[in-house]
């Protein structure tokens, strides 16, 4: 009798071990699978484009014209920089959401050599299935203490520039931005996974892994102020040198100071701000750079500043002064300005400045 129950017992565990076996071969349920995902940074480290120049006569009456596209002067870093990445990821709710809407599932910051060339690195990211935008920005900062300097990049879809900062040359305003959206695909049991970027699929590592390369340009114009009266100008003046003059560039109307990675354009402004600046070289052929400058600009559309120029000795006098230039700029562009700025004097000298006006206003646009 022992022995029945005994064998009776054994049965019903094995019964009971094929029913779960049975259950779970009938309801597995798929996990949550992930897909390693290498996102490559490339900043783009070419000089900006020529754009256009403005050419202006002695009477003041400028000329505007289109310039070839090819690259404009290049720079060389100070060697005590390093180029520094912010790089932020979104998950977002849908395609082509904001990254508003979205989730910040990672944001890493690192830094790289300053004469790096693209791809600068390459990260890693463990995602489930979903919609994703990767925001990278890349700028300037001192290698000792590698932090914010000349941007504040809090937020990368609200990058404000430290206006209160001067770098000793004005190239260290130097910036890189840029976003990719991607998706990621998995299968019910973790096969069939693709990654895909708008219009095509992502390409692979050699190691087999998706590759998402998100590519990065300047988010700001440039413009170079040539003198073109230097023999004029030294022949009035004895030992006239570029040592002892000092160029003052007043932004008189608004100004971008704030700009949205994601959207690529502007959406903070201040009023008026100043900068100043010693001719970076020795004349040549009669001309003379007197200053240049970066200014952050909207993507794919012409954006304009107006400005007051002035031209001190060191002693602090007036040698002379331009005012109400319309600069034309594009982003990632260059554009030059040539004329007689050190002998003609155009303008009234009143650069529109209220004097009583000690503090910063800024007018933040809405995303």
């Amino acid at each position: 009798m022992k022995r029945n129950l005994s064998y009776i017992a054994i049965l019903i565990c094995l019964l009971s071990l094929g029913v779960t076996a049975c259950d779970e071969t009938i309801h597995e349920y798929p996990r949550t699978n992930e897909v390693l995902v290498m996102v490559e940074l490339n900043a783009d480290r070419m000089p900006p484009f020529y754009y256009k120049s403005m050419i202006y006569d002695e009477e003041g009456n400028s000329t505007v014209q289109e310039l070839p596209h090819v690259s404009a002067m290049p720079y060389v870093p100070d060697e005590r920089l390093c180029v520094r990445f912010i790089v932020e990821l979104y998950k977002l709710p849908s395609a082509g959401a904001s990254v508003d809407k979205g989730i910040l599932v990672d944001r890493r910051e690192f830094s790289t050599d300053r004469l790096a060339q693209p791809p600068q690195d390459t990260l890693a990211f463990q995602l489930p299935q979903g919609y994703y935008r990767v925001l990278s920005w890349a700028d300037y900062a001192p290698e000792v203490r590698v932090s914010e300097w000349h941007f504040d990049t809090q937020q990368l879809n609200a990058v404000r520039e430290n206006i209160d900062h001067t770098p000793m040359v004005n190239h260290h305003k130097n910036a890189a931005a840029g976003s990719c959206d991607f998706s990621v695909t998995v299968g019910r049991y973790g096969e069939e996974i693709s990654v895909s970027t708008p219009g095509s699929t992502a390409t692979a590592t050699p190691s087999g892994e998706p590759l998402v390369p998100v590519y990065m340009e300047r988010p700001s114009a440039r413009f170079h102020l040539w003198a073109t009266d230097w023999n004029e100008f030294s022949k009035k003046r004895s030992r006239a040198s570029v040592n002892n003059l000092l160029v003052r560039v007043v932004y008189k109307q608004y100004v971008g100071v704030g700009y949205n990675v994601e959207s690529g354009m502007l959406n903070a402004f201040i009023e008026s701000r100043t900068m100043e600046m010693m001719p970076p070289d020795e004349p040549s052929g009669g001309e003379v750079l007197l200053a240049y400058d970066y200014v952050l600009a909207n993507d794919g559309r012409e954006d304009h500043v107006l400005v007051d120029i002035f031209i001190y000795n060191t002693d602090g006098e007036e040698i002379n002064h331009y005012q109400n230039v319309d600069i034309p700029l594009y982003r990632n562009h260059e554009t030059v300005l040539r004329g007689p700025f050190l002998t003609k004097k155009i303008g009234s000298g009143d650069i529109g400045i209220d004097d009583d006006f000690d503090d910063e206003f800024v007018v933040v646009i809405p995303d």
